[in-house]
């Protein structure tokens, strides 16, 4: 699973980053406050209503449940060992992005756009209505998105989509604004890249001690 080759040096991910890391800085200096006004005053209801169900589509817990049960039946049946592989990876991605948002929300405590102190930080807030920053349904997506296009090229348009709807969904729901998302967005690339420099391991661990194993598939 391995890409041979540490995924920093890759010149397209750096150039990926840097896009995330300027549209977050154009958020913090004023884009946000513009986006989440125009999206307060033009966006008609119903879409309101269209970008809740898009972001209940992408619950984390969703993600896992998926990736659990996929992964028990490639396992047992011992079929399968790309799918095998991803419901690992993203199981393990999901979890380390998880703990890195959650940490991240509570250290920088920001106001949600549909709060009175709306982009406000309140440092380490514990409170739910100051867990804008970052946004975690968009950083689940980019985990969900990162390992499919990795193991699965054909669906790289998919992955680009998910992403791009996750976090403009999160936008008009008025729950997160565009900084929340470019930063969810990298933090989720970065963790699936990060784990999997480390998958071999992980399989090799899992194969040794666990029967019947992914050698077999």
């Amino acid at each position: 699973m391995s890409s041979g080759k540490p995924f920093w040096r890759s010149p397209a991910l750096l150039v990926l980053l840097g896009l995330l890391a300027a549209l977050a800085a154009a958020g913090l200096l004023g884009l946000d406050q513009r986006v989440t006004q125009v999206v307060q005053e033009h966006l008609p209801k119903k879409w309101h209503r269209v970008a809740d169900g898009i972001s209940l589509l992408g619950e984390s817990c969703g993600y896992a449940l998926v990736a659990a049960i996929l992964l028990g039946w490639t396992w047992r049946t011992r079929r399968g060992r790309r799918l095998w592989q991803a419901c690992l990876w993203l199981l393990l991605a999901e979890a380390v992005a998880a703990v890195v948002v959650r940490v991240l929300k509570i250290g920088f405590g920001r106001w949600r756009p549909n709060r009175p102190l709306a982009g406000e930080f309140e440092f380490f807030d514990l409170r739910s209505k100051c867990h804008s920053f970052p946004s975690g349904h968009t950083a689940d997506a980019a985990v969900v998105a990162t390992v499919l296009w990795c193991l699965f090229p054909r669906l790289r348009p998919f992955c680009v989509a998910w992403v791009v709807l996750m976090a403009s969904a999160r936008i008009c729901a008025l729950q997160h604004f565009v900084a929340d998302t470019a930063v969810g967005a990298a933090l989720g690339i970065l963790c699936a890249l990060l784990l999997r420099q480390h998958m071999p391991g992980v399989e090799r661990w899992l194969a040794a001690r666990v029967a019947p194993g992914p050698a077999t598939m």
